[in-house]
């Protein structure tokens, strides 16, 4: 096991700490009593491949996955996408997980076997995504076959309806439901990780999807919907935090315990993104892959494995916080998963800062109602015209009309959904589904309406006005747009970890 994670008090002693916005690094002074939450050291851990076998050989419940692979049956192993881990694993566990059911599936006499990413609504897999995945071993041998490919979540044929929510079928892939058996491979990273909701929406039609993701939220009657449809068996991989190495390695360390070499590495590093920073991006991390520790490898039943899974990673991640704070400060990492190609869009910081951080305290948010956020993120303009398309759109043609999320589902959302432009490029050429930006905007509404001061340093200013959002130059300009309403000693909680984390408050 590797150092916990905690909380540091900011103190007269405390150097300046890193903070990361995007593209860009910057060391910032926080006042005193500042609350920074630091993610767990990252430390190698845990064989995979025993750890594997060992879960293959005694699930949590029911018979092992060997004896329920008999000659004859219709096998589709289905596996989460590349948007998990960020960043991407240096030797993803799920290759490991894979090819253990394969070995499996062939000393059974299993010859109909197909494989089948869940990606739902997210950008279809290239060739190089499923190498990084799968493995060239896996990939070699299933080159130029259709036995392995991504979920449609447009294409009609491919899907086939098992239920029916608020008047909207529930429809699933039509290979996974007509399988006698499926084996669903996933990587738990953060809270929420796994269960029958990754199914339904990794491998559901988009309106079913829209059940879960959009304003409607019944997503746990589709989860019990799709429960009742399939027959599936999972086996998890729960993992640790990247540790990162080389050139980034200070991005894991304390500031405190920086060495030379940390503190060189930095300031080159911050030159150079500086300099170009979307092309140093790309090069730093648009193709970086880190090693993760593996924690823990479950098999069973997907009710059985997903709790286990997520007792074992709040095991490894939980970080003791003092209350809820007045400010809830963030940086934003990159890359994250819905900027592969280091452009992307402003609404996957705003995404990233305002639903995954806002809730890495669980049922309480870090920061208290009426609070304020502070976000470092340009919002830059640019956009990824391979990948976000409609999300472009989004911010350029829906936000400047409304940012109520009831008039832009009603208004907008149908027209954008139907647009045949947005999915060709979904379904042929690797772009995000045109109802991913809506998702992404639901998704913010809490934290949106809970605090009415959302504060972007270093923000594109006509981007953060049209998003409803206000922009500052400094961090202390931040600070004291937010001392109008909260005064000058408000009660301060930096997220500093590079990593995951969940937040337990006192």
């Amino acid at each position: 096991m590797s150092r916990p994670g905690f909380a540091l008090e900011v103190d007269e002693r405390t150097p300046p700490l890193l903070v990361r916005s995007g593209s860009a690094l910057r060391l910032e002074r926080f006042s005193l009593g500042t609350q920074v939450v630091y993610a767990p050291d990252a430390e190698a851990w845990g064989d995979p491949t025993a750890l594997t076998s060992a879960a293959l050989a005694a699930p949590l419940a029911g018979a092992p996955i060997a004896d329920q692979l008999k000659p004859g049956i219709r096998l589709t192993i289905t596996f989460s996408d590349v948007t998990v881990p960020t960043p991407w694993a240096r030797d993803d566990v799920r290759r490991v997980l894979v090819e253990h059911v394969l070995q499996a599936a062939a000393t059974a006499g299993v010859d109909d076997v197909v494989l089948i990413a869940a990606n739902g609504l997210r950008r279809r897999l290239t060739a190089r995504d499923q190498q990084a995945l799968l493995g060239e071993r896996i990939c070699r041998s299933f080159a130029g076959d259709d036995r392995l490919g991504s979920h449609d979540a447009a294409d009609a044929e491919a899907l086939t309806t098992v239920g029916v929510v608020d008047g909207t079928d529930v429809a699933l892939n039509r290979r996974v439901v007509e399988s006698d058996l499926v084996i669903h491979v996933g990587v738990v990273t953060e809270r929420g990780h796994g269960g029958w909701r990754e199914i339904a929406t990794g491998l559901g039609s988009a309106e079913t999807i829209d059940l879960v993701n959009g304003l409607r939220g019944r997503g746990d009657e589709v989860a019990d919907v799709v429960a009742g449809a399939v027959n599936v068996v999972t086996v998890s991989g729960v993992l640790g935090q990247p540790a990162y190495s080389g050139a980034l390695r200070f991005l894991a360390s304390r500031e405190w315990e920086w060495s030379i070499k940390d503190q060189l590495a930095y300031l080159a590093v911050r030159r150079a993104l500086a300099t170009a920073p979307v092309e140093t991006s790309r090069a730093l991390y648009g193709s970086r892959s880190e090693p993760y520790p593996v924690v823990a490898v479950f098999s069973g039943p997907m009710t059985e494995v997903h709790t286990a899974a997520q007792r074992a990673l709040a095991e490894v991640q939980t970080v003791p916080v003092k209350g809820q704070a007045d400010i809830l400060v963030s940086g934003v990492p990159n890359p994250i998963s819905m900027a592969p190609d280091a452009d992307g869009t402003p609404l996957a910081p705003a995404w990233h800062v305002l639903s995954h951080v806002y809730g890495m305290g669980g049922d309480t948010p870090i920061v208290r109602e009426g609070g304020a956020v502070i976000g470092f993120s340009k919002l830059g303009e640019r956009f990824s015209s391979r990948h976000h398309s409609a999300g472009a759109d989004f911010v350029a043609e829906v936000l400047p009309q409304t940012t109520d999320p009831a008039q832009i589902a009603a208004t907008y959302q149908p027209r954008f959904a139907s647009d045949p432009w947005y999915l060709e490029l979904y379904r042929h050429r690797n772009a995000f589904h045109p109802l991913h930006p809506f998702h992404l905007w639901y998704a913010m509404q809490p934290a949106i309406q809970a605090c009415p001061d959302i504060v972007w340093v270093g923000a594109d200013r006509r981007t953060a006005e049209v998003m409803g959002f206000r922009a500052a130059t400094t961090y202390a300009d931040a600070l004291e747009i937010c001392s109008t309403r909260l005064g000058r000693r408000p009660k301060v909680t930096y997220v500093r970890a590079s990593g995951q984390v969940q937040v337990r408050l006192s």
